[in-house]
């Protein structure tokens, strides 16, 4: 087996994992042995011989300790306590990067003084997300888009003296790593609120901005003890962690794997609890919502097979990009099946935020909109592929795509079954916006993580993140001049 069969292979393996998972024990309270056939598809990695095992170690040793710890500590995860399982190794791996290589730890100082004297950017860009000035937006995205996190902190990044090498891990440890579960935003909200003193707030915001990488650790578990964390002994579980991990860390520090490489690969291990757990499992004891995760999945995989059959597929990222533009293909199919575009979707969600905005003034959690987004973001691309010709003609990278799983899926010609039968005109379409909240798994993201772990294990020493990518966002269809406020073209000279 070649190497692009592999991926493809262990891509496809992954995701279907995950749903399986989900079919089979969605009737059930998640238990975290149910993702024990995910975390055996992921021990089942290998390295082929052009790859750096050190670099593969990164991310396949942290799933498998993750869950190896959290299994030693804990049987289950509360539905809120999901959102801290994928954001507690990005901090430990930094500070084991910090003891390890003093001149690091050097730069993120020289960073946060930087932070400490970037009040301008601080609240003009606060007072923005604050204010819902760039409308709906992608908090935690791993592009500089405008009201993100990543994009604050490239903007404060060009002012700073550091060198370049050190530049990319500490933006990558936010662009497709992720230190802390902190929004920017948040606490300038929430501190508003309560005080309505617009220089506390400022303070208070590069305070949090400040701490994340000066203690990430510490901030981590501050943060899920005020959010409410109580499924496990977090003091354990870091201590655990860091223990167990150093030497995995240390041994791609030696061997020339790239900061911003090391310090993003441990992060990724969000199928466990989270994918794999409570909240898919309620939204699938929906059969409709069943079938359509199923159908858009296995539109996913039976195109990547045609990709390899066709030898369209030259590098992992291939992979990646055919699945998820396969996933968007199927999302926009199923809301055209139903009479929906993207855009009349977007209209409602642009409608929506700005009421939220206004109803939830300082209570709105500044990630709320995040997969809002995303979902806007794979459907509007979809609709591009689906087009007819000369636009897209239903194929990505030169490849048909099979939508045949989801126009002959059972359940999603049934529709009947769901309403009287002959007003049964948007079951599909309503069922698939029920993933809104969270359509990781419809992205998908499993074989895109599998995906980028090959590519970095192909060239460890070159830094897959910070990205300087225009997504081609949704959002900017209505609201053209957001392009205007948007970092992501300036992220590579930033970094010289």
């Amino acid at each position: 087996m070649n190497l692009i069969e592999k991926v493809v292979n262990d891509a496809t393996a992954a995701q279907n994992a995950a749903v399986q998972a989900i079919k089979t024990n969605r009737y059930q309270d998640f238990l975290l042995e149910h993702a024990r056939p995910y975390v055996n598809v992921i021990k089942g990695f290998e390295c082929s011989q052009e790859q750096s095992k050190e670099a593969m170690d990164l991310y396949q040793s942290s799933l498998l300790l993750h869950y190896d710890i959290l299994t030693s500590l804990t049987n289950t995860i509360t539905p809120l306590d999901t959102a801290f399982l994928e954001w507690q190794q990005t901090p430990i791996t930094l500070e084991i990067m910090y003891e390890l290589d003093p001149e690091f730890r050097r730069a993120v100082e020289i960073f946060i003084e930087t932070i400490d004297e970037s009040e301008d950017i601080v609240g003009i860009e606060a007072t923005r997300v604050h204010n819902g000035f760039y409308g709906i937006i992608s908090s935690k995205d791993f592009a500089a888009l405008p009201g993100s996190t990543f994009n604050v902190l490239a903007q404060i990044m060009a002012r700073a003296k550091i060198e370049k090498k050190y530049k990319q891990a500490i933006l990558s440890a936010k662009s497709w790593g992720l230190n802390g579960i902190y929004v920017f935003g948040d606490i300038y909200t929430k501190t508003l609120g309560a005080t309505r003193d617009v220089k506390k707030a400022i303070d208070e915001e590069k305070r949090y901005l400040k701490w994340i990488w000066d203690k990430p650790v510490q901030a981590m578990l501050h943060l899920m003890g005020e959010l409410g964390h109580t499924s496990y002994d977090r003091f354990r579980y870091f201590d655990m962690y860091r223990k167990k991990f150093s030497p995995t860390v240390e041994a791609a520090v030696d061997a020339g794997v790239h900061p911003a490489n090391i310090v993003m690969l441990p992060t990724h291990v969000g199928d466990i609890g989270h994918h794999i757990g409570s909240s898919y499992y309620k939204l699938c004891r929906d059969d409709m919502c069943m079938a359509i995760l199923e159908s858009i999945s296995e539109v996913a995989a039976s195109t990547l097979n045609s990709a390899l059959s066709l030898d369209k597929i030259k590098s992992p990222f291939d992979v990646a990009s055919i699945a998820t533009g396969a996933s968007a293909s199927a999302i926009a199919d199923i809301l055209a099946w139903d009479g929906f575009t993207p855009d009349y979707i977007q209209d409602m969600m642009q409608k929506r935020f700005k009421n939220f905005v206004l109803t939830h003034p300082f209570d709105r959690p500044m990630v709320g909109e995040l997969h809002v987004n995303d979902f806007l973001d794979f459907a509007t691309r979809g609709e591009r592929i689906n087009a007819r010709k000369p636009g897209g003609g239903k194929k990505v990278m030169g490849v048909p795509i099979d939508l045949s799983p989801v126009r002959n899926n059972p359940e999603l010609n049934n529709v009947q079954a769901y309403a009287y039968p002959y007003t049964a005109i948007t079951v599909r379409a309503t069922a698939l916006l029920r993933f809104i909240d969270q359509p990781c798994l419809l992205a998908p993201e499993p074989p895109s993580i599998v995906a980028m772990v090959n590519a970095v294990a192909l060239a460890p020493e070159k830094p897959l993140a910070p990205v300087q990518m225009c997504k081609n966002c949704a959002t900017r269809r209505y609201l053209p001049a957001k392009c205007d406020y948007c970092m992501s073209p300036e992220v590579n000279s930033i970094l010289e």
